[in-house]
């Protein structure tokens, strides 16, 4: 079932997929028009010292007039816009059976996008909160930044992904039990755990995380 949005969305992320992209897809999907705003990290520094940003970083999700004047928000948390965008578009099942092995894929998904944290920032911590930097004294050196790479495509990815195939081919046996056969996770229905497995391993598959990124600032 679709939800109509009561507003006009903004969404607004910097110019690359990362972790809005889901969201995006999914307001795409549903036919929900939305204001796609990319921002520089620049211009993410000045919304965080103006108070735009409710935990310090994008993406944020607001609800605007037909003016571009925000009523409401801004509200943060890259799952929560997901699952917003997902309940508007009938792509997050009300079902609890259903919820939670969606919830399950989603919560696999984000173990795998931590454990490359390290790689994306050549550091322990990702970008501070408050200002957005990096702390020079938690970052790693070139051959530590090896050892946490090679640890994750000899163990970690092919573990986590593992599961997440068993995982999958349980849901589509609930799914097939239920009379709703598909090609997706939850049998018949596109969900928003299709969506972001797509985009986690379109992420994978171009082998960025596997080296230093300087051009782009996540």
């Amino acid at each position: 079932m679709t939800t109509a949005p009561p507003k006009t969305l903004r969404l607004t992320y910097l110019d690359v997929p990362g972790v809005a992209e889901s969201t995006r897809l999914a307001l795409r999907v549903a036919n929900i028009a939305f204001e796609d705003v990319r921002v520089s990290y620049d211009d993410v520094g000045a919304m965080r010292d103006a108070g735009k940003l409710p935990f310090g970083q994008v993406p944020i999700l607001e609800f605007i007039d037909e003016n571009g004047v925000t009523t409401s928000g801004p509200f943060g948390q890259s799952g929560a816009t997901l699952r917003y965008a997902g309940m508007l578009g009938g792509l997050y099942p009300l079902e609890p059976d259903v919820m939670l092995e969606v919830e399950q894929v989603l919560g696999g998904l984000k173990d795998i996008a931590v454990t490359l944290n390290p790689l994306w920032y050549s550091n322990v911590l990702p970008r501070l909160p408050t200002n957005g930097s990096l702390l020079p004294e938690t970052s790693i050196n070139a051959p530590q930044r090896d050892a946490v790479q090679t640890a994750v495509n000899a163990v970690i990815l092919p573990t986590r992904l593992a599961q997440l195939e068993r995982v999958a081919q349980a849901a589509k046996e609930s799914a097939t039990a239920r009379g709703e056969t598909g090609p997706y996770l939850v049998g018949s229905r596109l969900s928003v755990a299709d969506l972001e497995l797509f985009v986690v391993l379109n992420g994978l598959i171009d082998g960025s995380y596997c080296a230093e990124v300087d051009s782009v600032k996540l």
